[in-house]
């Protein structure tokens, strides 16, 4: 009798020695010299079989809803109702340009606009976004702005831009890389006669620039 392995006890006998029981005791008589780790008995973690069929309890008991409770709930979500149908939310819509050359020249950038990205490290082709709200509208008609502004951006006015704009906000977006920023800008208060200052944003650093 040799080691195999760990778990494997190679017995070699011959067969006319005897019956098969005769070769059963030799064998476990060869095994008494052998450490026998006993097995622990088996847990299983789910429910035995005569458990499963048991209903399942929550530890706490459920809340006791009053009559009055019930009457209050129905009577604050009637009065909600006619707030909810009342104002309804607008739409908000996006217009993009189409590709191909732009009309007009951009100008280069300012020694300000220049230490802005230099600062943050801004790529030329990432996507900024000015923002204009209602204190930068002049005759406060948010649909004027948006007509002139969807016109300059489909015949190729304002370079790698496109808009959104949020009505219940009263507010345009008007996205394009950095690269055209300040002259998007810029066109955007001369043209459109934006007053005030429009604020420059940049995903994950905010506000960075104001013109």
């Amino acid at each position: 009798m040799r080691w195999q392995n760990l778990m494997d006890v190679l017995l070699h006998y011959k067969s006319i020695d005897g019956s098969l029981k005769i070769l059963v005791d030799k064998t476990e008589k060869a095994l008494e010299d052998f450490p026998c780790r006993v097995l622990p008995i088996f847990t299983p973690w789910f429910p035995p079989e005569s458990d499963k069929l048991l209903p399942i309890r929550p530890l706490k008991s459920p809340p006791i809803i009053s009559l009055e409770d019930l009457e209050n709930i129905q009577t604050h979500l009637q009065s909600a109702e006619p707030l909810l149908t009342s104002h309804p939310l607008k739409r908000s819509w996006s217009v993009f340009s189409q590709r191909g050359l732009y009309i007009h020249n951009t100008q280069t950038f300012s020694k300000q606009f220049h230490k802005v990205v230099w600062r943050h490290g801004l790529h030329m082709r990432q996507r900024a976004k000015w923002v204009i709200d209602k204190l930068n509208f002049v005759t406060g008609d948010i649909e004027h702005t948006w007509r002139g502004l969807n016109r300059a951006i489909r015949n190729s006015m304002l370079p790698t831009c496109n808009a959104n704009i949020q009505r219940d906000l009263t507010q345009i977006c008007v996205f394009c890389d950095v690269l055209y920023c300040e002259y998007v800008g810029n066109y955007l208060k001369e043209e459109f006669q934006v007053t005030g200052q429009i604020t420059l944003f940049v995903h994950r650093l905010g506000d960075i620039f104001t013109l």
